[in-house]
């Protein structure tokens, strides 16, 4: 009997360290992602999201990560920029480096919220932030925004 109780202070001891040792779902996003098929993505703790689409093509915005629906979703209001929009989407985080955005709805300014057309799965994967060519300090310090025109 008290090796069981044993046992189990032990087991409660590791489940303890560990999942105090794991970052959070917010802490993991924040960096530079990049993705074949879309839009490359910046995610600071202030909240501030940066994608850059084709080039010189950067637009910045807000973004929210809500960990308590299932699935998760991040939602990226990208209204004061040239997008004009809020973005939906359903998150899911493989590993520290690995991430799938799929879009889920788009609301544009002036418009009422629809599902969206793209149902594709963005796969992205983290870079380095000490990257010279890709780190996030290169990107984030050059996107713009446009003054809300409303």
């Amino acid at each position: 009997m008290r090796l069981k109780h044993l046992g189990m202070g032990l087991l409660l001891v590791v489940v303890c360290i560990t999942s105090s040792c794991q970052k959070s779902e917010r802490a993991n996003l924040i960096g530079r992602w990049t993705s074949r098929g879309g839009p490359n993505m910046i995610f600071q703790e202030d909240g501030i999201v940066y994608t850059i689409n084709k080039g010189d093509r950067r637009q910045k915005g807000i973004y929210y990560l809500n960990t308590e629906t299932k699935p998760q979703t991040i939602i990226m209001d990208m209204r004061k920029s040239d997008l004009k929009s809020i973005l939906y989407f359903d998150y899911a985080a493989f590993s520290s480096k690995h991430i799938e955005l799929t879009p889920t709805h788009l609301k544009r300014v002036g418009e009422n919220k629809k599902e969206s057309e793209r149902k594709r799965k963005l796969l992205f994967q983290k870079v380095d932030p000490n990257d010279p060519l890709r780190g996030e300090n290169n990107i984030a310090n050059t996107a713009s925004t446009r003054p809300n025109t409303r």
